[in-house]
């Protein structure tokens, strides 16, 4: 039995107000995730440091378990079982009183956290095809940067409060979100549709033996590492390196956040005759000026014209952002097997969770040798990944790679 259009639109309004209402609970917290948890949990910085990097590696598991819960069950189950997970996590924090308990429970919403996009991501796939699954994917990333905008700026509110009950107001309202967007999901369940797919065969051997989606997924590592530019290497960049004013992160990480929000959709629109390999290769040209631009920034005297270097190299990292994303996320979806797209999707987004782990310590280690080679790097991945995706236009499924069609 198909799916009609009147299914799908069902399940796009309760999908996006909880995926709102999780991102804006989220926006509380992710800006102060240590703080938070030491603030909370009374373990020292040390310890909660040592605590998140192993819950992190636990949360390397999530999405291939992802991928097959997804394929077995629906996108929908799955994606409220992340819901729950991480509203149990926020939950349980303010009563972790050791270093075992706080990894078992950073551990749990890590997992919650990592599995959630492919969860995301599949259910899109169902609710949507052609241009407005596109237009979706668009609509779903403005929508959670508006909320991540809104929860920082509340955050900071609730913190005002003093000692640890803002922390704990923060862990309740965060726990609280995931209930609400449980509740959207579960509540549409009978208008929801489920995508009824083939008995799957191969599992993830199928999807390590097809080539052109694994050179698709090796040249969006390249992309991947290049936006974790903006959180983990341009503060060290800026203000160690660049003695950029402190108060200068901020504005740039605003700057990004509200342009993204307001700029996804007009960006998609105007993507809608691209196909998406050459939509995402030319937004990786873009990013590649931005390394540039970063990289010239160092040659700007030090104030205001290496303040305005900085800002403007971050306006055309946002533009390459923009032009990356959304064709980033249909071309992988549509390019995989319906029984499959769980294990598709999985392995698409780990490359998030394999940046996490490197971007750290490979970016703090080129900038320790010589900055220069941070942006060169980046450079020379931007340039192979945007190569191989013109190579893969010929490769891929034709219906993946042309230009969405409404």
């Amino acid at each position: 039995m198909s799916i009609t259009s009147a299914q799908r639109q069902s399940g796009v309004r309760p999908f996006l107000v909880g995926m709102f209402v999780d991102a804006l609970g989220s926006g509380l917290y992710y800006p102060l995730t240590l703080l938070f948890i030491h603030s909370v949990t009374g373990l020292p910085m040390t310890v909660v440091g040592l605590g998140v990097t192993a819950a992190a590696a636990v949360g390397l598991a999530a999405n291939p378990v992802a991928g097959v819960l997804i394929d077995r069950f629906d996108a929908r189950r799955v994606l409220i079982g992340t819901y729950v997970l991480r509203g149990l996590g926020f939950a349980a924090y303010p009563f972790v009183d050791g270093f075992a308990a706080l990894i078992v429970v950073a551990a749990v919403v890590a997992f919650g956290d990592r599995a959630y996009y492919p969860a995301s991501g599949g259910y899109i796939s169902v609710l949507a095809t052609g241009a407005d699954r596109d237009r979706l994917y668009a609509l779903m990333s403005t929508a959670r940067n508006v909320a991540f905008g809104l929860g920082g700026l509340l955050s900071a509110g609730v913190v005002s409060l003093g000692g640890t009950t803002g922390f704990v107001i923060i862990a309740s309202v965060n726990a609280a979100s995931f209930i609400v967007a449980t509740g959207c999901l579960v509540l549409s369940g009978r208008r929801s549709p489920v995508e009824p797919a083939p008995p799957e065969r191969g599992g993830y051997r199928r999807v390590l033996a097809d080539r052109p989606f694994l050179g698709l997924v090796a040249a969006e590592q390249a992309f991947t590492l290049t936006r974790l530019v903006l959180p983990v290497a341009l503060p060290v960049y800026a203000v160690t390196v660049l003695g950029a004013p402190a108060w200068l992160l901020g504005l740039l990480y605003t700057l990004n956040t509200i342009l993204v929000a307001v700029g996804q959709l007009a960006v998609r629109r105007r993507q809608r005759a691209a196909r998406r390999t050459h939509a995402m290769a030319l937004g990786g040209a873009v990013l590649i000026l931005s390394c540039v631009a970063y990289a010239a920034a160092a040659a700007f005297p030090p104030g205001p014209p290496r303040v305005i270097a900085l800002v403007t190299a971050t306006l055309v990292f946002t533009a390459g952002e923009l032009m990356h994303a959304t064709p980033s996320w249909a071309l992988a979806a549509a390019a995989a097997p319906p029984a499959l797209r769980g294990r598709y999707l999985a392995i698409h987004q780990q490359t998030w969770a394999i940046g996490n782990v490197v971007a750290p310590a490979a970016f703090s280690a080129l900038l320790g040798a010589a900055p220069v080679l941070l942006w060169g790097t980046l450079t020379v991945l931007l340039a192979l990944a945007s190569l191989t995706l013109l190579r893969l236009s010929r490769r891929l499924p034709p219906d993946a790679v042309a230009a969405p069609r409404a």
